[in-house]
């Protein structure tokens, strides 16, 4: 009779095996993790360039502009006011041009879906005046404007023409993506469910604007600070005037390489929570600007695209404020009576004094510039 003399693992030997495994996971595990991670930055970066190619196609067709929804002429029809508004336009000028979303099926037949402006009269019925706000480049008071609805079809239709398109939307906007990611492969330009969800990433609103409005130390009065509020962009006496809601070319950039042109509008790069209990009702996100260690990925006014981490701006503006007396390389307030800690910068995280409205405020405008370089 022959004895078997196989033998099993003892218990030592299974416990070296499991922690060698468990060892090996917690090596590989984070490798992995920034390996996903740098995956999804290159797809948000793979997202900025075709928006920097359809941008380019849009100043092909338009004489070298940046998209707008704004009338040109819109501060003529209320000179000297703030930033005129939707009466009095249509009051002095007429019906203004549409912020329009696009078509969708609804109910068997098709229907066009815009931020339509109107006042009730009959020549511009249809509406809300209210919806100025969305045509504007920004709304000094509620810090919303067009800047943050990049998608509309303006711009749109030199992408894929549709809203609601995947090259809108970074890859880590997770929570946005889960709720817009069903209309991904619709084959309308808008879809509508009870809400409408606006993009990952925004313009620079402050390079939509003539660049003396975002000049507060020379004009607005003349002798002002870092701390000073922008200029009221339709008011002369002001440092606006009636081309001060008109869109700069982009052939004016000062510094296209140092310029943001676009952005992630989202702190998406490791915030500290999903939201930010600063904001009121406890479901708004950290914006960009509200952490050290925010690193959105960015497009540049010469075409470049990478991340741009908020201390990068934050640094290069402590260079240039030591340099040139004090100055900010963005403004810290608004204008028009809104609220005056920029582009809600009570709302950080993790700052003191260091607090930014880059991008959003960039002094000088689409003269000025976010950084000043890489070290």
């Amino acid at each position: 009779m022959n004895r078997d003399t196989r033998k099993g693992f003892t218990i030592i030997e299974l416990l070296v095996v499991v922690s060698i495994i468990a060892l090996l996971i917690g090596i590989l595990l984070p490798a992995l993790g920034r390996a996903r991670d740098s995956a999804l930055q290159s797809t948000s970066l793979s997202n900025l360039r075709q928006i920097s190619a359809g941008l380019a196609a849009y100043a092909g067709d338009w004489n070298d502009r940046q998209p707008t929804l704004v009338p040109d002429d819109a501060c003529q029809a209320a000179p000297g006011s703030c930033i005129a508004d939707a009466s009095s336009y249509i009051a002095n000028i007429g019906c203004p041009a549409q912020p329009i979303l696009g078509w969708m099926n609804d109910n068997g037949g098709r229907a066009l879906w815009g931020y339509w402006i109107g006042d009730g009269t009959p020549d511009c019925s249809f509406g809300s005046t209210g919806n100025w706000t969305i045509a504007v480049p920004y709304n000094c008071s509620n810090r919303i404007g067009f800047f943050r609805q990049m998608n509309m079809k303006i711009f749109a239709q030199y992408m894929n023409n549709r809203y609601y398109d995947k090259v809108f939307y970074a890859p880590k906007d997770r929570k946005k993506i889960e709720r817009v990611e069903k209309f991904f492969e619709s084959p309308d330009e808008f879809n509508y469910e009870g809400t409408i969800e606006w993009p990952s990433y925004c313009y620079s609103p402050s390079s939509m604007f003539a660049p003396d409005v975002m000049d507060p130390v020379e004009n607005c009065g003349g002798g002002g600070d870092v701390n000073d509020l922008m200029c009221e962009p339709c008011n002369a006496e002001e440092g606006g005037g009636p081309g001060g809601l008109k869109s700069a070319p982009v052939g004016a950039a000062a510094y296209p390489d140092l310029k943001t042109r676009v952005l992630e509008h989202t702190w998406l790069q490791n915030p500290p929570t999903d939201t930010n209990p600063l904001f009121a009702g406890g479901t708004t996100p950290y914006y960009f600007n509200q952490g050290i260690r925010s690193a959105p990925c960015t497009l540049f006014f010469d075409g470049q695209v990478r991340v741009m981490g908020v201390q990068e701006a934050v640094k290069a503006n402590q260079r240039v404020s030591r340099q040139e007396g004090g100055q900010s390389l963005w403004i810290q307030g608004n204008c028009c009576g809104g609220p005056t800690d920029g582009y809600f910068q009570n709302q950080s995280y993790g700052f003191s004094d260091e607090v930014t409205s880059f991008h959003i405020l960039t002094r000088f405008g689409i003269k000025g510039r976010d950084t000043i370089g890489e070290e």
